[in-house]
């Protein structure tokens, strides 16, 4: 459902909640054009209430297109939060109504989430998948798509350097990929080891385990390599990132829980 949906609730949080020059300063950092309000000043002898300071956004959100609408909703969310974190709770509930969640700040479809701890990632990482839902949330599908084989991109860049494993660039995003997960297999065998496993059984378990992490990570060099924008703008479609995604999730878990 549009996140401009929430619009009237949002509304309504930010006239209760902020004063005259703080409603300026959200919706103005929101995007809306408050320099068109200038006008509308609020003095102890008069001048505008908060009521027909609302009532002019309004109109000026009414004549935006829906994508704006949505993109406005979202910074106006955004800035709320910056402002006023103890608003949290409040604005997940309006959210959740309407299919969406907020993440750190920021709202986020939530037919789109990553089930990870993003704190625990590495910073360049956990930028790239703070980008995707922010790409994915302001319709930017290929770009959102990029993002998310960018954050697998900086763990096996890492990994690469880490294990001396040659020059990342040279080998292929699936090579990426098998290479970043095999140097991990002493551990991961050893992690089996405690357990009543036969030495047959742990080689099966690794080689399975390995071969769907190189399998993803094909999937996701393919909708790499079809659906995002790293060679220019191209055709791509939700579905496809939300795959991608599923795939980034697994190589991601996989690989941070052997570090």
């Amino acid at each position: 459902m549009e996140l401009s949906n929430t619009w009237g609730t949002i509304r309504g949080i930010i006239r209760s909640e902020f004063s005259f020059a703080n409603i300026k300063d959200i919706v103005g950092a929101a995007g809306l054009p408050i320099h068109e309000l200038a006008h509308l000043q609020q003095s102890f002898h008069g001048g505008t209430s908060k009521g027909q300071l609302m009532d002019a956004i309004e109109e000026l959100f009414f004549n935006l297109s829906q994508t704006e609408k949505n993109r406005v909703v979202s910074y106006c969310i955004e800035e709320i939060l910056n402002r006023k974190s103890s608003l949290k709770e409040d604005l997940e509930q309006v959210l959740e109504r309407v299919g969406w969640g907020i993440s750190g700040n920021e709202p986020y479809p939530l037919d789109l989430q990553m089930d990870i701890d993003t704190s625990e990632l590495p910073e360049e990482m956990h930028n790239e998948v703070k980008k995707v839902l922010k790409r994915f949330r302001d319709g930017d599908i290929t770009g959102a798509m990029t993002s998310i084989c960018g954050a697998v991109d900086s763990l096996t860049e890492d990994v690469y350097q880490t294990y001396d494993l040659g020059d990342h660039r040279d080998a292929s995003y699936q090579e990426r990929v098998a290479k970043s997960i095999d140097v991990f297999e002493v551990e991961y065998k050893r992690t089996l080891e405690e357990t009543n496993l036969s030495d047959r059984q742990i080689n099966i378990f690794w080689q399975n385990h390995r071969g769907s992490v190189n399998q993803a990570g094909y999937v996701l060099g393919a909708c790499r390599r079809e659906f995002s924008d790293v060679h220019g703008e191209q055709n791509s479609s939700s579905i496809f990132v939300k795959r991608a995604l599923d795939c980034a999730v697994f190589i991601i878990r996989t690989i941070i829980s052997l570090m």
